[in-house]
Parts: C-alpha cells; structure tokens; sequence
C-alpha cells in the first residue's frame, strides 16, 4: 500500500481531503485531527500511538495541504 501510492503521488502536492478520498478515513491519530494517519505494517511493531508503523500525513493548520510524509517509529 505504502509503496504502491508513493510510486503514484507526491502527497506534498495534495491536502487533508485528497488524502481521505484515496486511503479512506484515518486508522490512527497524530496530534491534531487535520493530520491523516494510517497504521500499516506488522503490529509487532509498536509506539506511543499504537501497533504497526503509524504512516502519517503532517497538514497545514490553515489550509490543510501535506507539508511532511513519515512514520513512526522511523522504518528502519
């Protein structure tokens, strides 16, 4: 999934909605509501903000448009 979609779209060119419509709604949570964020991987990986990576989509406050792409914990 993860790969698959890097390959297709540069999601700094994309906001909050774009993002919802292809991945659908969010799986996990990262500090604000604005942030799409999705849990992908094996769930024995693990973090403050559950199991399985946590692909997150980092939005502008104000408009809503992705300024950073990661995950957490770092992939390594």
């Amino acid at each position: 999934m993860t790969a698959s979609f890097l390959r297709q779209y540069d999601a700094t060119t994309l906001d909050r909605r774009q993002i919802e419509k292809i991945l659908g709604p969010s799986t996990g949570y990262y500090y604000y509501d604005n942030n799409p964020a999705y849990f992908v991987g094996p769930d024995t990986v693990t973090s403050i903000h559950g199991k399985g990576y946590l692909w997150v989509f980092e939005a502008n406050k104000n408009n809503g448009r992705i300024e950073r792409v990661h995950f957490v914990p770092d992939v390594k």
